[in-house]
């Protein structure tokens, strides 16, 4: 039976983007006989690329046919070619896009019996994919014991695989009771599918004593975390230790690996069938892994795993660096590069440094992350210029430090950090008061009696701050009031449509952050998008929406008779 097409929606979006490309791979996910278009990878030479890539995305995306930009009239032979490596579906989809005018056309082929079929799909909203699936994380280690050539290097990967393939792994969820043996799920119906696997999540996570919180809009796919455990026996327990002294003897390299891979899942796909899928995405992983080592010509270091999700991407991508080898190696960076070219990415900023590593802890921690997301602005006509990418809210009382009444501006500072840490410009820490006084110090902008005490910074110190802290340069801005804001709407704007970093305002004994501007050019009418440092509260969404502490700001809350400082930070240029 032919499967309902869907695409993502942001796979529509990255396609409108794209200019002079001829096509590329199309990658998506199979569900309740519906498949899904949730990636796509640029032209490549050689088909077979397209295939082998398929490992870099989560288990459960594959490759699954086509698009085109324009008329090919090579179409039919490069879908003939794709068959043979499509394994997810018999009838190969093919996308054929165009762009007329401001327009964008997409329209969709099935390669059926050898020839194609136009047939109808279905564009899926953001907000729908990130309710309907989600990711399993599965976490692992596992030893391979090679020589330093590269026939004994596939060659064990190959056994291990095949050894995990064959029922010697058992997967535990999140440290519960609950387990996925071969052909057996153990607290869960046999019957259930994962939406009831999520649910027990959720229940557990309330039985804990937590306050329930108004649920934010969706922003992102959750992730849950799947324990990979290697069944030993006594007679697997003798054979390690024969292992281990052949290793000693034979001065083996042994290899250890931190297995982190992730699938892709539908809320509705059987628990049941959740084992086979994390087999399959440990054997991925296991796969990028030897190709890593492979790759390393001389003295072979540990391989680590690193999972990206550029902003609108739409899935993660999983790449493997070797522990020794920096981010401004010329090669990897080279490297790099490609990677942008081959997934459509723009060239103006990182996102497959290591310091861009998904960062799950954050995502799950009690920091509110994008409270922006959701409000409405009223100027009509007008043109909203935003923030562009994640951060956390910092105000006053987080992290059980009193700073009521003065931490204003180090709050919206560490609001600024947080974005450059979230985009992967800095892998340094968000900093605290103190390191923050201690650094203002050490440069000579602050006396010896400044750390610890309770005095204000402005916007030039929080300039300096970003610079140590993040080696990220500013723009200053200077008004004589906070009328003459209202005057700024087109400077702001194109701040945020080029750089798209957060702003930090300073006047009077008030510090805010800006994160974006609604404005109209031909009335000049204006509005400030602000993130209030000065919260005492929980992080309660609900609170800080409904009470004005995350939200849009007419020209009239800024103070007419204080003058102000914007600084307003700079993307570095690094790749």
């Amino acid at each position: 039976m032919t499967a309902n097409l869907q695409v993502s929606e942001l796979v529509v979006n990255r396609l409108k983007n794209l200019k002079d490309v001829c096509g590329g791979g199309l990658f998506g996910l199979m569900y309740s006989k519906n498949l899904i278009i949730m990636g796509f990878d640029l032209e490549s030479s050689d088909i077979l690329n397209f295939k082998k890539m398929q490992d870099n995305f989560p288990t459960e995306i594959d490759l699954c046919g086509l698009f085109k930009f324009g008329e090919c009239s090579d179409t039919e032979a490069h879908m003939q070619e794709i068959l043979a490596c499509v394994d997810i579906t018999d009838n190969p989809i093919l996308l054929k896009c165009s762009h007329k005018g401001d327009e964008f056309e997409l329209k969709a082929s099935q390669y059926r019996n050898g020839k194609l079929e136009d047939i109808e799909y279905e564009v899926i909203p953001e907000e729908i994919l990130y309710r309907q699936f989600f990711y399993a994380r599965l976490l692992g280690y596992v030893e391979i014991a090679v020589d330093n050539n590269e026939k004994s290097i596939t060659t064990e990967f190959l056994n291990v695989r095949k050894k995990l393939a064959s029922g010697n792994v058992i997967f535990q969820c999140q440290d519960q009771r609950i387990f996925f043996d071969t052909d057996n799920v153990i607290g869960l119906n046999q019957e259930s599918v994962l939406s009831d696997l999520l649910d027990v999540l959720k229940v557990k996570k309330q039985d804990e004593g937590k306050k329930s919180k108004k649920e934010q809009a969706p922003t992102d796919f959750t992730t849950i975390n799947i324990n990979c455990l290697i069944k030993k026996s006594d007679e697997n327990e003798k054979n390690s230790r024969a292992t281990l002294n052949f290793i000693l003897e034979r001065n083996r390299l042994l290899i250890p690996i931190k297995i982190d891979t992730i699938a892709a899942l539908h809320i509705n796909t059987k628990t049941i069938a959740l084992y086979d899928i994390l087999v399959e995405s440990l054997c991925r992983t296991l796969r990028l892994v030897e190709e890593n080592v492979l790759e390393q010509t001389d003295k072979i270091s540990v391989p680590s795993t690193f999972h990206f999700k550029p902003d609108n991407f739409g899935h993660f991508y999983t790449c493997i660096y070797a522990d020794s080898i920096p981010d401004d190696d010329k090669h990897l960076a080279s490297k790099r590069r490609e990677l942008h070219q081959q997934l459509g990415l723009a060239l103006t900023r990182p996102v497959f440094r290591r310091s861009n590593n998904y960062n799950f802890s954050v995502m799950n921690s009690n920091l509110l992350v994008n409270p922006h997301v959701g409000l409405k602005s009223t100027v009509v006509g007008g043109k909203q210029s935003l923030v562009q990418g994640k951060y956390t809210y910092h105000h006053y009382m987080q992290d059980n430090f009193n700073d009521d009444g003065w931490g204003c501006a180090y709050r919206s500072l560490q609001t600024l950090c947080s974005w450059f840490k979230f985009q992967g410009y800095s892998g340094s820490k968000v900093p605290t008061h103190e390191e923050i006084q201690r650094y203002l110090v050490k440069i000579g902008d602050k006396p010896a009696n400044f750390i610890n005490s309770r005095q204000w910074i402005g916007s030039m110190e929080v300039s300096s701050c970003l610079h140590g802290f993040m080696n990220v340069d500013s723009r200053i801005m200077h008004v004589t009031s906070g009328s003459e804001l209202a005057s700024k709407g087109s400077e702001l704007a194109y701040h945020f449509e080029s750089q798209g970093t957060p702003i930090m305002i300073g006047g009077g004994v008030l510090a805010h952050t800006i994160l974006g501007v609604d404005f109209n050019s031909n009335t000049g009418e204006l509005k400030f998008l602000i993130l209030d440092p000065h919260f005492t509260g929980a992080d309660d969404l609900q609170i800080v929406q409904n009470k004005g502490w995350c939200g849009w700001k007419n020209s009239s809350f800024w103070d007419k008779t204080a003058y102000y400082n914007l600084c307003m930070p700079i993307r570095p240029i690094i790749f």
